[in-house]
């Protein structure tokens, strides 16, 4: 295992953080995937106003 300096490490969470937000940026321009994330935002409302019921 390569031992890797503290910039480095910066470096590569910085340069996934940046894979990520672009991922899912392309992800959500798909009109079918928008519609699955408002279905799945709708759903964790409601857990959580259930939950907040309880």
């Amino acid at each position: 295992m390569v031992k890797l300096s503290p910039e480095a490490l910066e470096a590569r969470r910085e340069y996934r953080r940046q894979y990520e937000r672009e991922y899912r940026r392309r992800w959500r321009q798909k009109p079918e995937n928008r519609l699955k994330e408002k279905e799945y935002e709708r759903r964790y409302w409601e857990r959580k106003v259930q939950q907040s019921k309880a």
